[in-house]
């Protein structure tokens, strides 16, 4: 109850602050409407061409080039400022621009220096940004959703980028953020725009050598320390670039690399489903009479259990890019952009449990129960214990090369062609030791705060002492799980494009394209091979883990500690194989010491070819009531898939027979039938986007859509797996992907209100709704399968497009500097924003425990989100402190290990801050911290008097010294 206390006392400072900044920014926003930006740039050095990128239509050519001749508008209406401004309030300048100019509704983020995005991570980025939401992984940003969907297309430079893992996205996380100059976030699209997201598109921008005036030289280096882990870890960048002018034309070089390595620990407490006993069941009738509870709904929960996540990740990346300008109207680019990502992590996870099985309770202890019959509390007897130590590991890499090239003939006509070929490989390992005990008895309490677990001995001691830390208790029964996956994704992909001006008329410009892909995907994902430990493991690979005091900073409610198998043999693949081999049968030695291999179905093939081809017309009027300017297109792509992989059939067959003379049946040998399902669809994909200049400052948006977003690869997998023999006599059933998945489609519709009111000060209102056509959700259908002269009906397990689904909300935000107050405190500002998204979607997989059909929201999507960013930038000062929350979410629809109940994340929010020192104009100090308020992180299986679990991960705090020339 104190720590509970402590984390009720912090929510309401939270929510105190956030009060706070929220009434100042009111303030700053009246004020500053009435006081026009003056003396806004003192002690202010050259933003290296900040302000050059960030003024283009807020459409990246595939180059990733933005027109490095625009200049900054000020407030509409008033002339450019000449004064160069740098820092938050460049690249908050920076980002207004792109919104304001673009032909659709875009927002962007961009890096206030060269390797300094606002945040160390992409996802963590894009957070700040309205309407989107974020997933963490092990206390990372690693997903996003944009307005309620997670089905987003990313892009570099405007071109297509991948891990290769069987989706068809950038794992965020694999890319250092350092490598980029910004990102944009186009929420509607228009035709010229590659196809592929129904949420939305994130582009991520990295710097070309033209964007520099000359020679310019960036380096930074610094150090991160993680404080729950206690480790601190290295990061680095450096970026040289420079132009000359020869005899054959200007040519420029950039070489950007950056090095990133990070800690984590996670720390984990949960409680296992809650299951309703049933009175009709003479065991559980039993239980609620021993409980004095017949007659009553009654939910016991499971088990409790302890994961411990110990990791590192380490980011590798390169951007290489040179530019050729042979002539004033011919332009190359050619690039290189590599991400190597590597993760690893070992944990240990400790859980006393018994799954869907009858759990036991202890008559002789108390017990209580909620006013709804849901179990606070009580002891169990007799419950397994798994003391797990395990292994994960993954390793990207991406390699991008691409050819860009603009022609302008004349002042009025652009063509230009791209080339790209792009190869990702995804390499992982899952290993698992197992150790097996009993939790003779255990004591538990859930729904107040953190769960508890404490276990300890009957009293008998011909059943052993009951001690978790006594090796002796953890001889008997174990086991090993490996596991491996490699996926290969490659592309071409080549596209042709021409844009003509027009003048004099209501028709502006006239612009169209050619696009076509060529992609292939290939993962082999072997199955867990389980091999059990015959002989009692010796005490010299075994170890003891200390919990209490330690684990989630000193929570007391769990064992003194645990005995596991050796991580630090566990953190080496082979050793650990090697070390288990002369512990479990004989039969099973030589397989373990190779360790786990593919058979034919564990390999999932597909290929995909794309045919694009647009038209878009850019017209407006500045003679009309309203001047108003918009874009009106169609993108036609034809999409080609093949799939192929494996049925795999197991007869049955005679084994042998009984003291009877009756047969026995078994498996026979596993047969391995190639299929193949190929597929295509034609799909046109209109847009109009309109921009009406109410007055020089307001201006309103209109835009109406249609998008799509293809299957993942993984659910267009065709493999199956058919067993005829059934010794239960239950029914059979299987599971697959299904190549015959059509795309999500969504008709949209967007409105947004913009007022921009000085070079750093806004306020927008955006509405928007979406109808998805085809929503993908895993459904059992029967279907038939014959073995010999046998058919059978097997319960299949497939995804398939089900019903239709709506999303509807709106968006609110601005940010602003409050030049009206006097000398230094000029130099504070803000940003706010708050996004609202209902959604209504099928979600069949979506029960209770007694099978009743719940309906859910869509899955990550939190109904409430915002930010809300304190900013201070003056002279040699420049600092940030930024909120995020978000309301609670449907983790999943059908949870694993949770007996398939949906799960729900509570609310969260979550503090970080940055300091910047510049020194002078070539070296500045930077001191950043993430999850300052150190968040707890719940979730609960439906209502959230039902917990799940309680998280805790790293405060990370940073120093960066970065130099500049």
């Amino acid at each position: 109850m104190i720590q509970g206390n402590a984390r009720s006392r912090r929510a309401h400072s939270k929510l105190t602050a956030t009060a706070s900044l929220v009434a100042l920014l009111a303030m700053g926003w009246s004020s500053t409407a009435f006081a026009q930006q003056s003396d806004t740039t003192d002690d202010q050095s050259q933003n290296d061409q900040q302000q050059s990128q960030a003024t283009g239509s807020g459409t990246t050519a595939p180059s990733g080039d933005q027109d490095a001749t625009a200049q900054t508008d000020g407030v509409a209406g008033q002339p450019a400022s000449d004064i160069v401004v740098t820092g938050v309030r460049a690249s908050l300048q920076s980002a207004q621009n792109i919104k304001r100019n673009a032909g659709q509704i875009v927002d962007s983020v961009v890096a206030e220096d060269i390797g300094k995005l606002p945040d160390r991570n992409v996802a963590e980025a894009l957070q700040r940004i309205t309407g989107v939401q974020i997933q963490r992984s092990y206390g990372e940003g690693s997903s996003i959703a944009i307005r309620g969907l997670s089905q987003v297309r990313t892009e570099i430079n405007g071109r297509d980028v991948f891990t290769a893992n069987g989706g068809r996205t950038l794992s965020l996380e694999d890319v250092p953020s350092e490598l980029l100059a910004g990102i944009d976030v186009y929420k509607n699209p228009s035709a010229e725009l590659i196809e592929g997201g129904i949420g939305g598109l994130v582009n991520l921008r990295t710097r070309k050598p033209f964007d520099f005036d000359g020679f310019k030289l960036s380096a930074s280096g610094g150090i991160n320390y993680y404080d729950l882990y206690g480790k601190s870890k290295p990061q680095a960048n450096i970026l040289v670039s420079d132009r000359w002018d020869t005899g054959i034309g200007e040519i420029g070089v950039l070489v950007d690399l950056a090095y990133q390595k990070t800690a984590f620990r996670q720390d984990q407490i949960s409680s296992q489903p809650f299951y309703l006993l049933d009175e009709s069941d003479e065991t559980d009738a039993a239980i609620a009479a021993g409980l004095g509870r017949t007659g009553q709904d009654t939910y016991l929960a499971h088990g409790v259990g302890i994961g411990q996540y110990l990791g590192d990740r380490r980011r590798l990346g390169a951007d290489v890019a040179v530019q050729w300008r042979p002539t004033d109207t011919l332009q190359f680019t050619g690039e290189y952009i590599r991400s190597d990502y590597k993760f690893r992590y070992g944990d240990y996870s400790y859980f006393a449990y018994t799954g869907d099985a009858t759990i036991t309770p202890d008559y002789t202890q108390p017990f209580s129960f909620d006013d709804d019959g849901n179990f606070r509390s009580g002891t169990f007897v007799n419950v397994p214990v798994n003391a797990n130590t395990s292994l994960e590991t993954r390793n990207s890499v991406t390699n991008d090369y691409s050819l860009h090239g603009v022609w302008n003939p004349s002042s009025d006509l652009e063509v230009s062609g791209d080339f790209q070929y792009i190869r990702g490989t995804t390499d992982s390992e899952r290993s698992i030791v197992i150790l097996s005990s009993t939790a003779e008895r255990l004591y538990t309490s859930v729904g107040d705060g953190v769960p508890t677990m404490l276990i300890y001995g009957d009293g008998d001691a011909s059943n052993g002492d009951g001690s978790t830390t006594n090796f002796d208790n953890y001889r008997t029964g174990g086991g090993y799980l490996d596991h491996i996956e490699h996926s290969v994704g490659t592309e071409y992909a080549g596209r042709f494009d021409a844009k003509y001006q027009l003048h004099g008329g209501f028709l502006r410009a006239l612009e169209g394209g050619l696009r076509y892909t060529d992609r292939s995907a290939v993962t082999d994902s072997s199955t867990y091979a389980y091999y059990g430990i015959a002989t009692a493991l010796p005490d010299s690979l075994l170890e003891v883990r200390p919990f209490r005091g330690d684990l989630y900073r000193g929570f007391d409610g769990v064992p003194t500690g645990a005995v596991f198998f050796n991580r630090n043999i566990v953190l080496d693949y082979d050793a650990t194989r090697e070390a288990l081999a002369p512990y479990v049968s004989e039969s099973q030695q030589e397989a373990l010491l190779d360790g786990v291999s593919y058979v034919p179905s564990d390999r999932n093939t597909q290929g995909e070819k794309t045919y694009t081809a647009y038209g878009l017309v850019r017209f407006g009027s500045d003679d009309f009531a309203v001047p108003f300017e918009g874009n009106i297109g169609v993108r036609v792509v034809r999409t080609e898939v093949s799939t192929a992989g494996y049925q795999v059939r197991t007869p049955q067959v005679q084994v042998g027979t009984d003291d009877d003379g009756n047969p026995i049946y078994g498996n026979g040998d596993v047969e391995y039938q190639p299929i193949s399902v190929d597929s295509n669809y034609t799909k046109a994909l209109p847009s109009l986007n309109l921009t009406f200049h109410l007055t020089p400052e307001l201006q309103l948006r209109l835009a109406a859509s249609e998008a799509l977003s293809r299957p993942s690869f993984t659910q267009l997998n065709p493999n199956i797996n058919i067993v005829e023999y059934n010794p239960t006599n239950s029914q059979r059933t299987a599971s697959s992907g299904n190549p015959d998945l059509r795309p999500l489609t969504a008709k949209q519709l967007d409105a947004s209100l913009e007022y921009y009111f000085a070079d750093t000060g806004m306020i927008y209102g955006a509405a928007f709704y979406k109808k998805v056509d085809g929503f993908i959700a895993n459904v059992v259908t029967q279907e038939t399968y014959t073995f010999g002269d046998s058919s059978y009906t097997y319960d299949v397990t497939r995804p398939v497009n089900g019903d239709n689904g709506k999303i509807k909300g709106f968006e609110i935000g601005g940010n602003t500097f409050f030049d009206f107050l006097p000398g230094w405190l000029s130099g504070f500002g803000a940003q706010a924003n708050f996004t609202y998204v209902d959604s209504k979607a099928p979600s069949p997989q979506a029960t209770d425990n007694e099978g009743n059909q719940l309906l859910v929201p869509l899955e990550l999507l939190s109904k409430y989100s915002y930010n809300l960013v304190g900013i201070y930038d003056k002279g040699a000062v420049s600092a940030r402190v930024a909120y995020n929350w978000r309301s609670k979410y449907v983790v999943t629809t059908q949870g694993n290990g949770s007996g398939n109940l949906p799960i729900f994340n509570a609310p969260r929010g979550q503090l970080d801050a940055s300091f910047t020192y510049t020194v002078n104009p070539h070296f500045a100090l930077t001191v950043d911290g993430t999850n300052l308020t150190d968040t707890e992180n719940r979730t609960y299986y439906g209502i959230e008097s039902r917990p799940q679990s309680s998280v805790l991960n790293d405060r990370r705090v940073s120093i960066t010294a970065r130099i500049t020339y």
